[in-house]
């Protein structure tokens, strides 16, 4: 069994890279990174994954988050019994994670994805429960069993076996796209293991106070995938539009605006 970690790199170097340093520095020996660059120019990452004798692709620009995953499947020739983690260019895997990975996947052979506990400000993130209308987090792990379940892609696991017969919605840029995959799995009967030893620290976009005209091209983004989200399965129009606007209302009272 092999462990392909697919690594979305945006402008950035691989050497400022969390996620890269922290794949260099594990003692894990069935760990293969594949460094997908979206970055909007050239950081050198090319020579530092031939350095490293890491695959690498560029996108030639921002091609968005679902491109990247697809191109890096369509480029991958996995086994069935390899798995496929997905990380951000700022994912650190803790010391266990490989180790406990590997452990789940042969205690669990029905399983079909395995999601680490994620914190962002010491808050569980991920996973979460998935509402009618919203994501909702939780305290606890217990608080998700037998519901329906959601979850972010950092660090996220998933049986190779599943990508002969799934893709990433390209219509989605940058969000939604790890929940629409979420809602595939649960339409389709897949098994979802918690990793309740693994713990994984993120920090996202909405935990720092960005400038107000980063803040509003980060939630045009937002508002656009959400739109397409929503109305793919199906939610309520207009409510979509109020969850928008609450987190447009949200941002302009955080945002730095100096």
């Amino acid at each position: 069994m092999k462990i392909y970690v697919i690594v979305v790199v945006y402008n950035k170097t691989c050497r400022n890279s969390v996620t890269c340093n922290s794949l260099f520095t594990t003692t894990a020996n069935q760990i293969y990174p594949f460094i997908i660059d979206n970055s909007t120019s050239n950081f050198g990452n090319e020579a530092y994954c031939a350095e490293k004798g890491w695959q690498y692709c560029s996108m030639d620009g921002n091609k968005g988050l679902s491109r990247a995953y697809n191109r890096a499947l369509d480029l991958l020739h996995p086994t069935i019994e390899d798995l496929i983690v997905l990380a951000d260019d700022d994912t650190e895997f803790p010391e266990n994670y490989f180790s406990e990975l590997i452990y789940q996947a042969k205690m669990r052979p029905s399983a079909a994805v395995f999601l680490p506990i994620v914190l962002s400000s010491k808050r569980m993130i991920s996973p979460a429960l998935y509402g009618k209308y919203r994501i909702r987090a939780v305290n606890a792990v217990e608080e998700l069993s037998g519901r329906k379940i959601t979850a972010i892609n950092s660090g996220m696991a998933v049986r190779a076996e599943i990508y002969q017969s799934y893709r990433y919605d390209e219509r989605l840029f940058l969000d939604y796209i790890d929940h629409d995959f979420m809602q595939w799995c649960r339409q389709n009967k897949k098994e979802v293991c918690i990793m309740e030893r693994v713990t994984l620290k993120q920090t996202f976009f909405s935990d720092s106070r960005p400038k107000r005209d980063k803040a509003l091209f980060r939630q045009k983004i937002f508002s656009k995938d959400f739109r397409r989200y929503a109305s793919k399965w199906g939610n309520n129009r207009v409510i979509t539009e109020l969850q928008i606007l609450k987190r447009r209302i949200h941002l302009e009272l955080t945002c730095d605006r100096h």
